[in-house]
């Protein structure tokens, strides 16, 4: 009988924590569908996330500063989406997350 009483309240915290994890995953799809439009303007930021630009371009600063400006989230969904097969691309963490200070952003917090 005790272990009975024992296995109820660990079934209960193993189903919670099955919940949560899949409301996280649920926002994440969220976010993910929320952002796909901004990360476009991303684009000509590649070749500096990707390691092949010392600099990012101009265009790349402009399209950070917009994304910035509506959804900061987005450059964070980004990141955690970097190993992701699907993105098709190779993002550098560390280029990605430098990447407000590097085009002299300083009201980015990521």
């Amino acid at each position: 009988m005790a272990a009975k009483a024992v296995q109820w309240p660990v079934m209960v915290v193993v189903v919670m924590m099955g919940a949560a994890v899949a409301s996280v995953g649920a926002d994440m799809d969220a976010d993910r569908s929320e952002c796909a439009e901004q990360l476009v303007g991303l684009a000509p930021c590649l070749q500096y996330v990707q390691g092949q630009a010392r600099s990012p371009a101009p265009d790349c600063c402009g399209g950070l500063s917009q994304v910035l400006d509506k959804s900061p989230k987005c450059l964070c969904v980004l990141v955690k989406d970097k190993d992701d097969p699907n993105l098709g691309i190779k993002i550098n963490a560390s280029l990605a997350l430098a990447l407000p200070s590097a085009c002299g952003n300083t009201k980015a917090n990521v």
